[in-house]
Parts: C-alpha cells; structure tokens; sequence
C-alpha cells in the first residue's frame, strides 16, 4: 500500500514539480492542501485520520491535533525551521519522527532583513507612494556604514547578519546563550549583554526561536530601553515583542520605525498598519524562488529517507524514533 503524504504547507510545488516527482518516484500518494492558506487546528486535524506523513507549514500542530492521526501517523515533517507549536513532546511518546529544514530559508531571511533595514530608514515605500501619487519628494534617511547593529540571537541566521552587516562596515554587537568567540573574532563582532544589545545600537534585529525563555523577551520595559531615535527589525516571530509597546514608542517618536515580517496573530490587522514608521510584510522572508525550492526539497528528500530506512541528514533531525531526547534545544 502507498504511503499517504498530507502536504498542508502553503505553497508547495507551485514554482517547481521537483518535490512533488520526488516523492512520486518513491512511491507515496500526495494530497496538496485544500485550503492554499494556513490551517486552523480544526482545518489540520480534519485531514489526518489515513495520512502516513504530514508535510506542515506554520500552523498549530498541538497534541489533540497529532492524535487525530493516530496510529497511522509516523512522521511530521516541518518544511521550514520554527517548531513553535509543534508539539514534539508528544512526537516523542506516539513514536512519531519530526525533521525540519532549518539551513533552506537562513539566506532569504538574511537578504530580507537588509531590505526592511534599508527600505524603512530610508523612507523608501514612502518615497514609492510619494511618486505613484505624483508628488516629487526627496527624503533623507540613514547611512548605515559606521553605525551599531544590535542581534539579539546569534544563531545560523544572525551570523550571516552579522557578516554582511561587517562588509557595510557597521559596528556589530551580537547576543546569544551560546558564544562562538572564534567566529565572532574571525568576522570582528562583539557579544555583549542583553541590556546591552537592546539599548546601544541604533539598529537592532532579532533571530531567536520562540521558546518559553524568548517568548515576550523584549517587553515593554526592554522596548523603552532601546536608544531613541532607533530601528527594530523581527523577521522571527511576533511572540518574542510587545506589540501594544512597540505601537506606544513608534507613535511616541521614542523609536524611529521597525520593520516586521512576524506578528502575534497572522494574518495581522492591527493598528501597526496605520503608522508611517513601520515597514511590514506577511511573513515571507523565506519566501525567495530559492529558498522555497530548497525549504520544499529537502523536506522531501527527509520523507523519503525516513520512509525507506536511510539516514536523515544530522542537522535535519529534531527527533526519531530510538533518540533519548531532541536532537535541538526546545525549552
């Protein structure tokens, strides 16, 4: 009988068939999402009862979710890294395999985080609009050689940051649980604390997992300690901030603008939308034609090595059945 893979990550195989042939080959039947959006739990739970492998995006996957899948479900695989709502504990005692695809959309976010930088401090969407509505105005913004940036999370993503940051030749100062001095010395970026990322930089971008310790991490009190007149870049998610807070210093003029690509609840409404200050996108930063290809490929070829017994790539695996714990930090 062919092994059923529910696909309810949104878009898959629309700019490529290769993953969908890949999976073809190897013998499993495919369901595409009916929905072409993100699932509710409800939306999830609903198409499991004969699925061997869920392919999953963003939405929720909580216990009572998974269990409809039982016992037949034996494998989610995350196209994508986020495992936030992903409820791996419960992976772990129904013998159900998680993998990710954490390397495929690092670059993207990267070459995003630059955009929102650079588009928002120099007021270029404003001076987009200006044009479109006939108006010729020439608007001045921020250099970024010689200024600070601030990482708060120093992981595969914020190092790349880090690196391109350097060749504009920006101060960098970085915060991570985890210190690579040797990198850090290598490419002339200081870890400094947590305090200090926040209030020092005139720039400070964010690219931690959310987890019970980074979740609301920069709250009210944290967001008022950033430098007047600076810029706030989330492309990871939207738990990790305070938006009422954020909302207060854009509106207050205590912050100059922020660039978000991530919110508390997508799709987002809210009154960010109406300040001239914030450069917002929906949730797109992995969403280059290659990024997507790769994120969508090695989800795939994680399907098919699990499926027919051979080694999934290390840095692949969140779990498999036979691990004593996670193979990556999830507290």
């Amino acid at each position: 009988m062919a092994l059923v893979t529910q696909v309810t990550s949104w878009p898959y195989g629309i700019s490529s068939q290769d993953p969908l042939r890949l999976l073809e080959q190897a013998g499993f039947t495919i369901r595409l999402s009916p929905h072409a959006r993100k699932h509710t739990p409800a939306e999830t739970a609903a198409l499991l009862g004969d699925v061997d492998v869920l392919l999953a995006g963003t939405e929720p996957l909580p216990a009572e979710v998974l269990a409809k899948g039982l016992p037949r479900l034996k494998h989610v695989a995350r196209v994508g890294v986020g495992l936030d709502g992903l409820d791996v504990e419960f992976c772990q005692r129904n013998g159900i395999a998680v993998t990710y695809t954490p390397e495929a959309p690092a670059r993207s976010v990267v070459e995003e985080v630059f955009a929102l930088l650079i588009g928002l401090s120099r007021r270029l969407v404003e001076g987009h609009e200006n044009m479109r509505q006939g108006r010729w105005t020439r608007l001045t913004g921020v250099l970024w050689t010689g200024k600070t940036l601030g990482i708060l999370g120093c992981g595969r993503i914020g190092r790349q940051v880090a690196e391109i940051a350097r060749a504009f030749r920006m101060e960098v100062i970085a915060h991570d649980l985890v210190e690579d001095h040797a990198w850090a010395e290598r490419h002339g970026v200081t870890y400094v604390s947590l305090d200090e990322v926040v209030s020092r930089p005139l720039a400070l971008t964010v690219h931690l997992p959310l987890t019970r310790l980074t979740e609301n991490i920069l709250d009210a009190g944290r967001l008022a300690r950033m430098r007047k007149g600076s810029y706030l870049i989330n492309t990871c998610r939207g738990e990790v901030l305070d938006e009422d807070a954020l909302l207060q210093l854009l509106t207050s003029g205590h912050l100059a603008g922020a660039g978000l690509d991530v919110f508390r609840k997508e799709p987002y409404s809210g009154p960010l939308r109406t300040l001239p200050n914030v450069f917002l996108c929906a949730h797109q930063g992995s969403c280059s034609f290659d990024g997507r290809y790769a994120m969508e490929m090695q989800s795939a070829e994680n399907t098919v090595a699990f499926a027919r017994g051979e080694p999934v790539l290390p840095e692949r695996v969140v779990w498999l059945p036979g691990m004593a714990r996670p193979a990556v930090e999830l507290a």
